[in-house]
């Protein structure tokens, strides 16, 4: 009977574009991809108080989002970024007959997925930096696997990405409700927002009465009233970042950069170390390596473990990755 209601009900909600969808989905990468900027300047400028929390930021991040998406289901009806676009679930997450189980796999489809997404993703670039380097030639059990798996993992990205698009396209064709697998996978579509999910006291013909006994309309309000505010934030947070792009890529091509003068060289650095001498091993330098952010020629295998592990040079402390290392050959 339940179920024949709520497809009763469905017949009479709005369908969202794809142009929505789709605006929805991207903006979920979007504010990840702010807030990790945003932790990397703190970080660089305060590494002592932001550094544990930017080196380990996928995990906070995911464990932040978790706890905040299921509130925003419970008390909105829908994701962040579906409301935002004044969209919602169906069924209502709010509902008594919708289960928090379900509520707690949507987060996961909408959270923890795309996490193991983009570690599978980290993991295939660096067993291709190894094999690249040479690391993965011994038949060893382990490199075994992991060529297996440089193997395998383009073949699941690429059917992954096609099927998204393919329900991009039957969504945006009529041919299917659905508009991604994972939404297909839950059964749940979206609808707009109506005028009385948009009001302050939506929430509460849905919190059941049981539930009541334990918390107390004044700590619901309270969380509803944090969750808009963090809602509100957001939002006005990605309008002031798009507006500044904007802004200043505007400013960017309009101003000639060529009569600006040659800024000065920087200071010599002050090292008493033979010029021949590598400043990790303290030893003569075999197979030369210039390291691009500072100019110190260094050992190749000493340089590359040590930017590896620390990530910056080790006599400026320059920010330093290992594509920035240059071997240097000498003519005979």
């Amino acid at each position: 009977m339940a179920e024949y209601g709520i497809h009763h009900v469905i017949s009479n909600f709005s369908k969202p574009s794809i142009f929505e969808v789709i605006g929805h989905d991207n903006l979920a990468s979007s504010l990840r991809a702010a807030f990790l900027h945003l932790f990397k300047v703190l970080a660089e400028n305060n590494p002592m108080r932001y550094g544990l929390i930017y080196r380990n930021f996928d995990e906070l991040y995911v464990l932040v989002d978790s706890i905040f998406q299921y509130l925003h289901l419970r008390l909105k009806g829908g994701l962040f970024t579906e409301t935002f676009y004044s969209l919602k679930r169906i069924p209502d997450p709010r509902s008594l007959d919708v289960s928090r189980r379900k509520v707690a796999l949507w987060v996961i489809c909408a959270v923890v997925y795309p996490y193991l997404q983009r570690q599978l993703e980290e993991v295939y670039k660096n067993m291709r930096d190894d094999h690249s380097r040479g690391s993965l030639a011994s038949k060893g059990t382990k490199n075994k696997l992991a060529l297996l798996y440089l193997k395998v993992y383009p073949v699941y990205h690429f059917l992954s990405e096609t099927s998204v698009l393919c329900y991009y396209l039957a969504y945006a064709l009529g041919k299917s409700s659905y508009h991604s697998p994972l939404m297909h996978l839950t059964s749940t579509t979206l609808t707009h927002l109506t005028m009385i999910d948009l009001s302050d006291d939506a929430w509460k013909q849905h919190i059941p009465k049981e539930q009541h006994k334990k918390l107390s309309n004044t700590i619901w309000n309270l969380v509803n009233v944090f969750i808009g505010g963090i809602t509100l934030s957001i939002s006005v947070g990605s309008f002031l970042t798009q507006f500044l792009n904007w802004w200043y890529s505007r400013e960017g091509n309009t101003t000639n950069l060529t009569p600006l003068p040659v800024p000065p060289p920087p200071k010599k650095w002050p090292c008493d170390i033979p010029v021949d001498i590598c400043f990790i091993c303290k030893k003569s330098r075999s197979n030369d390596t210039a390291l691009a952010s500072s100019g110190f020629v260094f050992c190749y295998p000493c340089i590359f473990k040590y930017v590896e592990v620390n990530r910056e040079c080790p006599i400026t402390g320059y920010k330093s990755s290992l594509n920035q290392l240059i071997k240097l050959y000498h003519q005979e």
